[in-house]
Parts: structure tokens; sequence; C-alpha cells
């Protein structure tokens, strides 16, 4: 448990730092009608999401022997997380080769405009599906290895959703704090993310999926 901790909020803050379009999201949902209850039901979707992979992994996983190294729970989740790393490594090299996605004229993917249109249950459902699900992923094959208690399980899972949900939650603290100068912070962290998103966060996603491969590739022959 003392080394699961610090993996998995790890695991979350990776998913914090490769999520910069999730951030903008987030302050697009602040500047529109409602907005902060929009941000909210955005990250509230986020946590949802990882809930019913925890539930899931505590539920229906937890009781098999993934510690050893010889099981074959085990075996297969050392090569679940060889297949995440690839899928991550492969997706992200091929999406810093394609051209950055077309902006509009507000200075940014077109699909941030019809956010607009969005009610609370919709912002719910979008943060859900915003979550990055390969690192999450990644989070419970490293919590299922663990081998700990169910408790123990949940306690991890907190400690990876509270991480993961550090940058998206900035703005609406941001909003909260200091909602007269929110708007002009706000909109200079937009124009900063929409400007290096693209690939800083590529780049973290192929020096995160090398570290998978090479951890789950470890664990099969040590």
């Amino acid at each position: 448990m003392q080394s699961l901790i610090p993996t998995v909020i790890g695991l979350g803050l990776a998913v914090a730092l490769c999520s910069p379009v999730s951030v903008v999201t987030v302050i697009v949902l602040l500047t529109m009608p409602s907005g902060r209850r929009r941000g909210i039901a955005f990250v509230l979707g986020w946590l949802l999401a990882i809930g019913v992979i925890a539930a899931f992994v505590v539920g229906f996983a937890h009781g098999q022997d993934f510690s050893s190294q010889k099981t074959t729970p085990s075996q297969a989740a050392s090569w679940a997380e060889i297949a995440v790393g690839l899928i991550i490594v492969v997706a992200a090299y091929r999406a810093l080769r394609r051209r950055p996605q077309a902006a509009s004229d507000t200075g940014g993917p077109k699909w941030l405009d019809r956010l607009g249109r969005t009610n609370l249950v919709l912002a719910l459902v979008v943060g859900a599906f915003m979550l990055t699900y390969s690192l999450t992923i990644a989070a419970a094959v490293e919590v299922l290895k663990a081998n700990v208690s169910a408790e123990d399980d949940a306690l991890a899972f907190l400690a990876f959703a509270v991480a993961s949900i550090l940058t998206i939650l900035a703005p609406i603290v941001v909003a909260l704090a200091a909602p007269d100068r929110a708007d002009e912070r706000l909109a200079a962290w937009r124009r900063w993310l929409l400007g290096n998103s693209r690939i800083i966060g590529l780049i973290a996603l192929v020096v995160i999926g090398a570290l998978l491969i090479a951890k789950g590739a470890h664990d099969l022959i040590a």
C-alpha cells in the first residue's frame, strides 16, 4: 500500500497534465449562463466515470491474486499495462504527425463553440467522456496488482481521482474565489492552453506510455 498510493497519485497527475483540452472545456463552460454549475457538473461526470471503474475493480475483480508475478491474473494485468502503453504511444505519435485540429474564429477547436448548447446533464456526460481512460485503466491495473483490501482499493482510487481533477478544478476555484478578475485570468489561460496544449499533452502521453510498457515488461520478466 505504501508504494501504491504514490503510484496512483502519479498516474492521476499524469491524467491532469495530459488533459489541457479538458481545462479549456471547463473554462468555456464557466463563461456560459449558470457557468459554475456547468463546470461543477463536468467535474462530477469525470469523477463518476472514475467511480464506475473503481466499483468494477472493487466489486468484481477484487479477491483474485494479482500480487504474484507467476499467477495468470498478474500476468494478464502486466500484459494489459503493456497494451495500454502501446495504445497511448501509437495514438500520440500518430496525432503528433497529423496537422493540428482546425481552429474556429474564437481561437479554438470548432467543437468548443458547440458547448453553448449544453445543459447540466450534458456537461456531466462530457466530463465523463473526456476522462483519459487509458491512464485510468493503468491505475486500476496497479490497484489490482497491489492485492490490498477493498478499503485500500477504494482509498487508492480516491487518491487517483483527487490528483486527476487538480487542473480541471483550478478554473472553477478561480471563478469562485476571485469572480471579479476571473474572466480576464481564465481568458489568458485559455489562450495559452489552446496555443500549447497539443504538443505538451501528446509528448507527455508518449513518455507515460513508454513508462507503462517498461513497467509491464519488467513485471513479466521479474
